[in-house]
Parts: C-alpha cells; sequence; structure tokens
C-alpha cells in the first residue's frame, strides 16, 4: 500500500472516532455529557486491538482496551450479527473501569464478516445505588454504586431489546434523561459502523485492515525508540492515599508503591508492595491501574506518537491481585477511576522524575472533584418545561495543574486522564435549582518555584432546593500536591458548607453524603499542583507578573520567595498593553 493511501485510511479512522464523539454530544440529554463532554469513542480491529480513537477521556479510553475484549467474548464472535449493540458497564464481569460509565460495542459487518469494532463510553449521570448520582465513596461493596451491567445485548438488528432497556431504565432515578444518553450513544456506534463501512467500500476490505495492522505497527515503533531514549534502570516511589472519612468509618491509608524498571525499549511496572483493598470506592480494578500506567508512558515519551493499542506493546504490569490497585470483587471502585488513578499517575511521575527529569510536572489535583446535587425541584414552571420533578446536577470542577520543567503549571483545569469540562453557569442555573454565585482562580494556591503550580478554581453555588443530598468525591484534603527539584506544594482539598442559618460546616473529600437546604451556600475547591525547582531561581519580573495578576498575595511572595513586592497597582501599572 502506498503511503498517501495509507495517510488517508489510517487518518480516516481517527476522524470517524471523533466524529462518533460529536453525534453523542449532539443527541444526548444529560449536561454530563452533551455540555461537559464526558463520554468518547474508539476504533478496534477486528482482534479486539485499538486503532484509533477520539480526543476524549483517556481514563475511558485506555480501559476499553480490556472491556472491548471481555464484551465481545462474553457474548462470542459467531452470535453477532449486524446491527447488534453490546452494553456493559460491570468492572468485574466487564472489564469497565467504574459503574457510572457505561460501554457501548458493536461490530462493523463488510460483507458478511467483521472488520472492526467501534465503542462509545459515556458517564450516566444516575445508574442507581444507594445515593442519587451514583457517585459516594461510602460504600460497603460495588452493589452499592449502581446497577451492575454484565455484556448483554441492547440492541438487535439496530431494534432495542425492551427487555435490559427497561431494566436499565427502572434503575436510574433520572430514567427519561438516561434514555436520551442511550440513544445518543447508541447514534455514535451507527455514525461509525456507517463510515468505517463507506472507507471499506472505496478502499476495499483488505485495504482497511492493512492500514489497521500497519498503524498499530508504527506506533509501537515510535513508542520503542522514545523509550530507549530512557536511562536504564529501576526506579521507584511510595505514597500513601488520603482515607475515607465518612461519619463511623476506620480512616485508611493505602500505600502506593512502584518499581519502574527500564531496560532498552522495554518498561516493567511492579505495584507489589502495594497495600491490599479497603471498605470503599478508592479501589481501582485492573483495567484503571493499566490505563493510568499506559498514560504515564505516553506522557513521558512522545505526545505526538498517534495513540493506539501499539503503544502499549512495550509495557509489563504487575498489580498483584487483592491489592487497592487491582481490587477482587465485590470491592468498591467509583472513585478509584478518578481519584486513585491520577494519585497513581503522581506516584509513577515520581519515581521516573531522576531518569526524565525534563518530562515531569509538580503534582497535581488529582480527581475528578465531582460535586453532586440531587432533589425535587421546587420551581413549577421549570418542572413543566423540563418534563421532570427531580433533578440532578453533577459537576465537575477545575483544579492545578503542576509546574512543568520549563513553564509554569496550567491553572483551573482537569488533569491526566480526565477530560470532562465543568458545566457552563448559564447551563447549571437554567435547568436546576442552583445559583453560581463566584467562580474564580484562588491565589496562592499554586507551589511556588523555579515555575510556579498552576492555581486551582472555587465554584460557589447557592441551594435553592428546598432539601437536597450533595456528595463530594475528591482528592488530596490530607496529602497536598508536592512539588519537584525543590518546588513547593500546593494547596489542599477543601469544601465547606455555609448554612442559610449561620452555621458552617466542612466536607471531606472522601466523606459521605450531606443533606443541603434552601439558602446554604457551597464552596468546592479541589487542590492546587506543585511547584518546578528552586523558589529562589524564580525570576523578579514572573513574581511581580504573578502579584499584578492576583495569582499570588503579598504575604505569599515575601515567605515563599524572600521578596519585598511592590504594591498591586503599581505592579499591574509597570505591565506592558
Amino acid at each position: 500500500m502506498d503511503i498517501i493511501t495509507y495517510e488517508i485510511i489510517r487518518s480516516g479512522l481517527y476522524a470517524i472516532a471523533r466524529e462518533m464523539k460529536i453525534a453523542m454530544m449532539r443527541t444526548a440529554g444529560s449536561p454530563l455529557m452533551h455540555a461537559s463532554g464526558d463520554s468518547s469513542a474508539a476504533i478496534f480491529d477486528p482482534e479486539m486491538q485499538l486503532v484509533a480513537q477520539g480526543n476524549d477521556i483517556p481514563t475511558m479510553l485506555g480501559s476499553a482496551v480490556i472491556s472491548t475484549k471481555v464484551s465481545v467474548e462474553a457474548i462470542g464472535r459467531k452470535n453477532l450479527r449486524p446491527g447488534d449493540v453490546i452494553v456493559s458497564n460491570d468492572v468485574y464481569l466487564g472489564g469497565g473501569n467504574h459503574q457510572p460509565d457505561v460501554q457501548f460495542t458493536r461490530p462493523v459487518f463488510v460483507d458478511g464478516e467483521i472488520v472492526a469494532f467501534v465503542m462509545t463510553r459515556g458517564h450516566w449521570t444516575d445508574i442507581g445505588g444507594q445515593s442519587p448520582g451514583s457517585y459516594t465513596v461510602a460504600t460497603w461493596d460495588v452493589f452499592a454504586e449502581g446497577v451492575r451491567i454484565p455484556p448483554v445485548l441492547l440492541y438487535r438488528n439496530d431494534e432495542p431489546v425492551r427487555d435490559v432497556l427497561a431494566l436499565i431504565r427502572t434503575n436510574s432515578r433520572l430514567h427519561d434523561e438516561l434514555m436520551l444518553d442511550i440513544q445518543a450513544q447508541y447514534a455514535g456506534t451507527f455514525v461509525g459502523d456507517r463510515r468505517i463501512a463507506a472507507l471499506a467500500r472505496k478502499y476495499g476490505t483488505e485495504a482497511v485492515l492493512a492500514a489497521m495492522r500497519r498503524s498499530l505497527d508504527h506506533s509501537e515503533t515510535l513508542i520503542r525508540q522514545a523509550i530507549r531514549a530512557i536511562p536504564n534502570g529501576v526506579y521507584t516511589a511510595e505514597e500513601r492515599l488520603d482515607p475515607i472519612e465518612a461519619p463511623g468509618w476506620q480512616p485508611e491509608s493505602p500505600l502506593l508503591k512502584v518499581a519502574v524498571t527500564v531496560a532498552d525499549e522495554h518498561m516493567v511496572f511492579d505495584y507489589s508492595g502495594t497495600g491490599a483493598q479497603v471498605r470503599g470506592g478508592i479501589n481501582c480494578p485492573l483495567a484503571v491501574t493499566c490505563n493510568s500506567t499506559w498514560f504515564t508512558v505516553k506522557a513521558i515519551t512522545d505526545v505526538t506518537i498517534p495513540i493506539n493499542q501499539g503503544c502499549y506493546r512495550p509495557v509489563t504490569i504487575i498489580a498483584p491481585e487483592g491489592s487497592v490497585l487491582n481490587c477482587r470483587y465485590p470491592a468498591s471502585v467509583v472513585s478509584g477511576n478518578t481519584e486513585t488513578s491520577p494519585r497513581v499517575i503522581d506516584l509513577l511521575l515520581r519515581a521516573l522524575a531522576p531518569a526524565v527529569p525534563e518530562r515531569v510536572v509538580g503534582q497535581s489535583n488529582c480527581a475528578a472533584c465531582a460535586g453532586i446535587f440531587s432533589g425535587r425541584d421546587p420551581d413549577a414552571v421549570r418542572v413543566q418545561r423540563m418534563g421532570r420533578a427531580f433533578v440532578t446536577m453533577h459537576d465537575v470542577h477545575a483544579g492545578g495543574m503542576g509546574a512543568r520543567s520549563d513553564a509554569d503549571g496550567v491553572n483551573g483545569i482537569r488533569v491526566y486522564v480526565g477530560n470532562a469540562g465543568s458545566q457552563p453557569v448559564e447551563l447549571i442555573e437554567q435547568v436546576s435549582p442552583l445559583l453560581v454565585e463566584e467562580w474564580c482562580l484562588v491565589p496562592d494556591s499554586g507551589g511556588a518555584g523555579r515555575f510556579r503550580g498552576g492555581l486551582t478554581s472555587c465554584r460557589t453555588y447557592r441551594v435553592n432546593y428546598d432539601e437536597a443530598t450533595f456528595t463530594v468525591s475528591g482528592e488530596r484534603g490530607r496529602s497536598a500536591p508536592a512539588g519537584q527539584f525543590g518546588g513547593r506544594a500546593g494547596s489542599l482539598f477543601l469544601c465547606r458548607v455555609q448554612e442559610a442559618g449561620g452555621g458552617e460546616r466542612m466536607v471531606a473529600a472522601k466523606g459521605g453524603v450531606t443533606v443541603v437546604k434552601r439558602g446554604d451556600r457551597v464552596s468546592i475547591q479541589p487542590a492546587g499542583s506543585g511547584g518546578y525547582g528552586d523558589p529562589r531561581e524564580r525570576k523578579r519580573a514572573a513574581i511581580e507578573a504573578d502579584l499584578a495578576d492576583g495569582y499570588v498575595t503579598a504575604e505569599a511572595v515575601l515567605r515563599d520567595y524572600g521578596l519585598i513586592s511592590k504594591p498591586r497597582e503599581a505592579a499591574m501599572a509597570e505591565q506592558p498593553r
């Protein structure tokens, strides 16, 4: 195959994956999917190897390497027909990452043969379980996290399997919204099916299959070259996870431990010595640990290498079963995917910092930091307009990303394996009984250094529900994000409820469900991030610019950099216009 035809087909596959994601977002019902983009799409070859993906949610895409194969094998290739769609979310039976992320897998037939599989995965706002929003860490087992869906057929011949659909719908508090999300994910698979079939008709099935194989081999070659640039050796690190702090729970802070062996063009990640799984939803299924590891390899090598399963071939992962990074049934896992997973990445970056100092960053906020309000809407007009009385608003929050070797960290952003956006303020206020009173960056939340850590953000909601449950799932409420090479730590997670009657209470990053009432103000502030390098090496002009921008206070400038700063007004006046 000539290089031009190959590149057209290869690029076409990636474009199809992006189009599948767009189709989902345009037709979804939940703000989490259509506004925040908490969904993903990918294409697999006939052997269930990932060959193309969109710029979506890394934790969904990496774990799909396992869940797609498990889903197809559970149904059986010989039992699949055109128009079939498999649904699954179970972390133990379906290879998923956590219960709210639900995968649709569809075979693509051309001339009676399977030439590819397409996958869509979306975060469903409510799938049942013990708490509205299906997202609390204070659970005894996986059954409390929502309905478990092993790989089963949800569509046959492009028609829904009514009994399965009814079972899923009945187990959600937001069933009408969920039905739209289900149709959106189906639409994504339908688009992928049609586009790949058209590509095969235009260039030939054998050409498409050959391009898939070549793309996998090419990415493998490039990633092996990049690994060879890393000095051979064994690199180690260990940290402890923050505990669950729900009332009555025994705090447990399991150890995370890794030894990374780099041997020419191969890397081994050995998590032996990591602590045992614990009660509560901070455990990781193996798919999540694999994804965190693969993500880190890609991040420290070459971001321009096309992402597919070829990138993962030179990587071996050892994670003892029964540990917090490869938990056994029926351990809870909901926050392992969104909070423990990025902590694993920070652990790996800490271990590999001596080997690739120019590629690592200061530790980051490490959380989706999901804040979820659920209750009955007291606004009769909105209830009539929206066609539902019970409303859940699931918002994700942006923290700090660590400083880099040659630049400051990034302010107010999701990091690592999370890539969904915060809900637009206007949308929140239009569809739910919440008023966003504040959304701002938090001064001094980025660790000092030659390059400063990124600042976190803070959102404050005024509750207009008469009564609602409130759940937050965060990270780094106890262990601050550390800096690299002398950089200082960033700020801790913080959440408080200011009660309408004048009282105030703090909410733990990993607490249980709390109740809020009309007039309460809820502030959610993820962790900041660590700096990079000795703060004494930071240029004075950069410090003064931070002061002018409100990123640091005069007190922090004196404390962290030993400088007496100019008044803010004078510093601002000197900034170029």
